[in-house]
């Protein structure tokens, strides 16, 4: 049997056993379609099941007090969606899908059951959340010390890296499936800066190469010096975890 994406990815950092990739296999069944721009989650709402991304991608985001869109975070297959409200009754963040999308759906009582069992997946899952802390507040970081190709450079550079995890290479190439007008709603520009700054990576910069949807790195290492970032997927620290239980 093909492992699913969530094993992917969480192989990407521990060396699973075959009991630890059954019980991730079984939160995966009977994937749900949803089409682009239909909303998952809202904010607010009651948050008692998150989401594991087979196919597609999505994206939450708040509503800023002059009524507009701030995109938070971006989650593709093997993503776990909902994670920054597991801990809260209500859903912090709305979360809509970007693409035509298949999702498994996974109630809270469900990941609480497996860390009972799995004490090592559940020191991962929470490792992994709080890696998604750190990448946004890299974000932050960023859109507040960097110039525009900086903090493009980083957005791009931040997608690179969670298709690498499921990836399970280095690739350098990818499809970039947001629209100008959601990058500019992730970093705080207009759609019209977004197309200049593009223009800029690929021109001024050769650090990029574009053909179509899809962003070729042509010089990743220039990439990271103008967002002043570091990588961030291949430091997770897995030597305090307890012992498989299995």
């Amino acid at each position: 049997m093909t492992d699913g994406y969530l094993v992917r990815k969480m192989a990407h950092h521990i060396a699973l056993t075959e009991v630890e990739k059954r019980c991730l296999a079984k939160l995966e069944r009977s994937p749900k379609h949803f089409t682009a721009g239909e909303t998952v989650i809202f904010e607010g709402e009651e948050s008692s099941t998150l989401y594991i991304v087979k196919e597609g991608w999505l994206f939450s985001s708040n509503v800023l007090a002059n009524g507009a869109r701030q995109i938070l975070q971006l989650y593709y297959p093997g993503d776990i969606v909902g994670t920054a409200s597991v801990a809260f009754a209500h859903a912090s963040a709305s979360v809509t899908v970007g693409d035509d999308s298949l999702l498994f759906r996974v109630p809270k009582r469900v990941l609480g059951e497996l860390f009972s069992k799995h004490p090592r997946l559940a020191a991962l899952f929470y490792a992994m959340g709080m890696l998604e802390n750190i990448l946004l507040s890299d974000r932050l970081k960023m859109l507040g010390s960097t110039s525009g190709k900086g903090k493009l450079g980083g957005f791009i550079l931040e997608i690179l890296g969670r298709m690498r995890t499921v990836a399970g290479a280095e690739i350098t190439e990818f499809e970039l499936k947001l629209t100008q007008s959601d990058i500019g709603d992730a970093l705080g520009m207009t759609q019209i800066h977004v197309n200049r700054l593009f223009r800029q990576l690929e021109q001024d910069e050769q650090a990029i190469q574009r053909y179509g949807r899809n962003i070729r790195i042509l010089r990743e290492d220039r990439l990271r010096t103008l967002a002043c970032i570091t990588e961030r997927s291949e430091q997770l620290d897995t030597s305090w975890f307890p012992e498989s239980s299995a």
